[in-house]
């Protein structure tokens, strides 16, 4: 926040539970602006979230992103998403996202890199969505899926997938933000290769 912020903050004045619904808390939040003005708002308590970028060559030696397949409750349909999932309490995000890649697919990485992060919806939620890129990928070991997950793993190439993304079964609104930190870095490298050729 700018110090001339003053005039836009609602200051806390109050925090009441309301509900727990097993994946997020609600609670009801008393705020008062500098004139005077109050109003009560909804805040959802969530975990934060990680999405795992990993791409792998397939048989063909097409560039491949990871991808996961299942079905969404919130939708009630199939998603093609990157690998993700919730950090548990007292978790680091990078230590989530190791997890997450290897209990979804399998998958191991070598190295892993925070290429963003983004508050979900800051009208009303107070979570961070991390967003790593996976390198060094080594198929280690199976599926190791919560009882009430059933995910199908995909070789998604990464043409086919940026063609896909805010379609059918791409919409999930992470994975797209996840993939624009994808397209920022790879022209960040890209900029930083160029310079270093002149």
């Amino acid at each position: 926040m700018r110090k001339d912020d003053e005039n836009l903050i609602w200051k806390e004045t109050g925090r009441s539970f309301d509900k727990d619904y097993r994946i997020f808390k609600t609670y009801l939040i008393d705020r008062q602006m500098k004139d005077g003005r109050k109003g009560q708002f909804v805040m959802v308590d969530s975990p934060d979230w990680v999405n795992i970028i990993a791409e792998v060559k397939n048989e063909k030696g097409q560039e491949c992103f990871i991808m996961v397949r299942q079905f969404r409750h919130g939708t009630g349909d199939i998603s093609l998403e990157f690998p993700a999932g919730i950090v548990d309490p007292g978790e680091e995000p990078l230590h989530a996202a190791i997890r997450e890649l290897k209990e979804e697919t399998g998958y191991k990485a070598a190295k892993m890199t925070l290429i963003g992060t983004a508050s979900p919806n800051c009208a009303f939620m107070n979570n961070t969505n991390y967003t790593y890129y996976a390198e060094g990928l080594e198929k280690v070991s199976g599926q190791d899926l919560d009882d009430n997950e059933a995910i199908d793993v995909m070789m998604v190439p990464v043409e086919e997938a940026e063609q896909g993304f805010g379609h059918g079964e791409m919409m999930n609104a992470i994975c797209i933000l996840s993939h624009y930190f994808y397209l920022r870095m790879k022209k960040n490298a890209l900029n930083m290769d160029k310079k270093n050729k002149c």
